[in-house]
């Protein structure tokens, strides 16, 4: 069974996303000060990115029911985004205790949990103003890889990197090799299965979705 945008369901879910979204963001920006995190090092994390993505693209649904053409890439790329975040945080971040712990900060519950699972849930339930164009899904893989040289430019900067994986002090040049490899393998894997499954979730009877 396929949603529409104007389900007061789909509207619910989306607004929770939104407001879960934007109140864990806001709460760390206000502990900057406590847990002496620079701001330049906060807005340096995927995670940050991918969660802010996803809300502006739900915002703009909820908003906007006409949307120019390029939009459904726009929702898929910030899909996959938001849930490879929940999988590469569950996989290489998190502590082993935490994986499964449901015993965890709002934040961390917000961005690592809850946004990934109701992205992906909006992504598989509700219908598709447009068809997707699978052919053009490799272009949602410029930003992470802009992403991880960006990471690299500013460790050669100041020596900081969001993720111990990327660190090359802590890995060696050598040793990123299989963590960033892996990180990258997960994201063309997710991303095409995310657009795949547009051919399911998201096909509109007489539409071309290839």
């Amino acid at each position: 069974m396929l949603f529409n945008d104007d389900s007061p369901t789909v509207v619910a879910w989306r607004t929770i996303g939104i407001l879960a979204a934007l109140f864990a963001e806001a709460w760390n920006i206000a502990n900057l000060s406590v847990t002496g995190e620079r701001a330049s090092e906060h807005f340096g994390y995927f995670t940050v990115h991918s969660n802010i993505l996803i809300a502006g693209v739900w915002i703009w649904m909820l908003v906007q029911p006409r949307r120019p053409a390029w939009f459904e890439q726009l929702r898929g790329a910030a899909t996959a985004y938001i849930v490879l975040t929940g999988l590469v945080y569950a996989l290489l971040v998190a502590q082993p205790e935490e994986v499964w712990s449901w015993d965890i900060t709002f934040t961390n519950l917000a961005h690592h949990r809850l946004l990934p699972v109701l992205a992906a849930a909006d992504w598989l339930l509700v219908r598709s103003a447009q068809p997707l164009r699978i052919r053009r899904a490799w272009l949602w893989m410029i930003y992470p890889i802009g992403y991880l040289i960006c990471c690299w430019i500013r460790w050669g900067i100041d020596g900081w990197v969001p993720y111990p994986f990327l660190d090359p002090a802590t890995n060696g040049v050598l040793g990123l090799i299989p963590s960033t490899g892996q990180v990258l393998i997960a994201f063309i894997v997710g991303i095409y299965a995310v657009a795949f499954t547009s051919l399911i979730a998201h096909r509109r009877v007489g539409s071309e979705d290839v």
